[in-house]
């Protein structure tokens, strides 16, 4: 079993709730994927083992998750404003979205920790963590688009 799922698990019991077999296939789902699925992602998915499965189950389960910071949700592409969930256990990591395939890069940094120290002594804000999401064109689709070749020089 995931580390997701045993943690939902515990946490369930202790609210005195039970893990239904749509949960766990739902965590089990969200515990195996190294992407970061849409809700409707996520029930595709999930679907190909329960056929009756509905969005709404899909959405209380995810939002469940996120109340218990089991999950996150970020909207990468402002104009679609489509949520997608990251399934790691919380941790400060930072994200990278390309604009032409929507393709999601997770990535670490350092550097996070300057950021956010400036941004504290600027502001006189307490920032308790954070994330940082990158947008640009990824690798493949600098090489690559419409069967063009792009111009790789950094603007």
């Amino acid at each position: 079993m995931g580390e997701l799922i045993n943690v939902a698990q515990e946490r369930l019991r202790a609210q005195g709730g039970r893990m239904t077999i749509q949960r766990r296939l739902l965590f089990s789902i969200l515990d195996s994927l190294g992407e970061h699925p849409t809700a409707e992602e996520l029930l595709l998915l999930a679907r190909k083992q329960d056929p009756d499965l509905n969005l709404s189950t899909v959405y209380r389960t995810l939002r469940w998750l996120e109340a218990e910071s089991l999950v996150s949700s970020r909207v990468f592409a402002e104009e679609r404003r489509q949520e997608r969930f990251d399934a790691a256990l919380p941790s400060e990591h930072h994200h990278f979205m390309c604009t032409n395939c929507k393709d999601v890069i997770e990535f670490d940094t350092d550097l996070f920790g300057a950021i956010k120290g400036q941004f504290q002594e600027l502001s006189g804000a307490k920032v308790e963590t954070g994330s940082i999401v990158l947008y640009g064109l990824c690798s493949k689709c600098r090489q690559t688009k419409n069967g063009n070749n792009l111009n790789l020089e950094t603007e």
